[in-house]
């Protein structure tokens, strides 16, 4: 099963407006860890299979595929685990 879980990133806006994720905040509890995006693969409109719609950017991040979702101006990631 798979959740829906809202992420702090940090990217890039270039010159003409368009987001470049360039790493992850993951938070869990009182610990933060900073994961850089390795690679964007992919980026094109889509829903996720956890509700929700946007820009989804298909990424490596520490050399697994990850699924990135840029909806209404924040973030989301789909995890394994709820918070």
């Amino acid at each position: 099963m798979l959740y829906k879980r809202y992420i702090p990133v940090v990217a890039l806006i270039g010159k003409e407006g368009e987001l470049t994720p360039l790493s992850i905040v993951w938070e869990d509890y009182q610990d933060r860890k900073v994961y850089k995006v390795d690679k964007v693969l992919n980026k094109r409109k889509a829903s996720s299979q956890v509700g929700g719609c946007g820009m989804l950017y298909e990424c490596m991040i520490l050399g697994k595929r990850r699924k990135l979702f840029y909806e209404k101006n924040r973030w989301f990631i789909e995890c394994q685990k709820p918070y």
